[in-house]
């Protein structure tokens, strides 16, 4: 293996991790409402992982006005006025994420490898079979999600 495709190689497995790290870290689209045990409140419904949901938790406030919502784009929520109630959370989701990351840092390391002209015939296969477990992955992540 030559230093440029050995230098590739890196940078695509580190971006590949920024890329999985940066996605699967943050809730993109919190569900968020009235409360529907009693009122006056506010509930928040955060949703972890792509294209897998691997975690998802429900926070609930006792106050009638607003809450501020980027504050429960992170990890941890940043308010004092919401508590936690329950999660629930799946281990395959988890690892069939970073699978699917995996599957495209490896396709991008085929493509790198393309343009260098290094590629057999072992290694298209190698890459339909990387694009296929990629794409049974992003079909099924509705039935290995999990959900509150």
């Amino acid at each position: 293996m030559t230093s440029s495709i050995r230098q590739e190689m890196k940078s695509v497995i580190k971006w590949g991790l920024i890329v999985f790290i940066v996605i699967n870290a943050f809730s993109w689209n919190p569900g968020w409402g009235g409360r529907n045990d009693r009122k006056p409140g506010r509930e928040i419904e955060r949703y972890f992982g792509w294209p897998a949901c691997f975690y998802c938790d429900l926070w609930r406030s006792d106050h009638p006005h607003e809450i501020v919502l980027p504050a429960y784009f992170p990890i941890i929520p940043f308010s004092r006025e919401m508590y936690f109630v329950y999660f629930s959370s799946s281990v395959i989701a988890f690892f069939l994420n970073a699978i699917f990351v995996a599957c495209l840092a490896g396709m991008c390391f085929l493509f790198v490898l393309s343009e260098e002209k290094k590629l057999n015939a072992w290694t298209k296969w190698l890459g339909i079979g990387l694009a296929l477990i990629a794409v049974t992955i992003f079909l099924f992540r509705d039935e290995i999600s999990t959900y509150l």
